[in-house]
């Protein structure tokens, strides 16, 4: 009889032992489903930091176009209480260069006008290698960025080495686009006020390109 008590102790002691092992087993599987998650977890944040970095490259090239675009700087220094001159075609001392309207914007045409004083007749302008400039503004006259024969003139930022606006005043009193072989030119000779001025091939003796300060 006490032999038989001994057997079913121990039968129970196992049962026992096998219960807390398939716990323990299925706990560890529980662990490493967790921990698979939590990596998975892991491996989407690092995606997201690659996605970041992307972005952060692009914005990084559009920065350096702006630059490059931009490193032409306008001209800001002007000479204080700049009186400046008239400037006349061919020996017409009551015609003038005009800016239309005295509009200071970008694009404003330069045009022949009654000459009256006012400072949208009033230009900054040198012999040899220079700006004609508005006085006492930041506007040059400015030949576009396609300049060539009956391209009409208008007034535009003054910028350093801009072509459009690199001119020179000739010794015989033209006023020559720099190194184009074109003339700031009195359009069809016509001394009509409002008639928008243009660049023309420059030729010698040519009335249209002669102009007086």
């Amino acid at each position: 009889m006490l032999t038989k008590l001994f057997v079913v102790f121990f039968a129970a002691v196992a049962m026992a032992s096998a219960i807390d092992m398939d716990a323990l087993i299925a706990r560890q599987a529980t662990t490493t489903t967790t921990t698979t998650s939590t990596s998975t977890t892991s491996t989407s944040t690092s995606t997201t930091s690659t996605a970041t970095t992307t972005t952060s490259g692009s914005t990084t090239t559009s920065s350096t176009t702006t630059t490059t675009s931009s490193s032409v700087a306008p001209t800001t220094s002007l000479p204080p209480n700049e009186a400046g001159v008239q400037i006349h075609p061919n020996f017409s001392s009551n015609k003038c260069l005009d800016v239309r309207g005295n509009t200071l914007a970008n694009g404003t045409p330069v045009q022949i006008y009654d000459c009256n004083g006012t400072g949208a007749q009033k230009w900054a302008i040198s012999r040899g290698q220079t700006h004609v400039r508005l006085a006492g503004t930041n506007f040059c006259l400015d030949a576009g960025s396609r300049p060539g024969n009956g391209v009409g003139m208008k007034i535009w930022t003054c910028f350093d080495n801009l072509p459009a606006q690199e001119w020179y005043y000739t010794g015989d009193n033209r006023i020559a686009l720099f190194n184009k072989g074109l003339c700031l030119d009195l359009t069809d000779g016509s001394l009509t006020n409002s008639r928008q001025t243009q660049t023309w091939k420059c030729t010698d003796f040519n009335t249209n390109q002669i102009w007086n300060v």
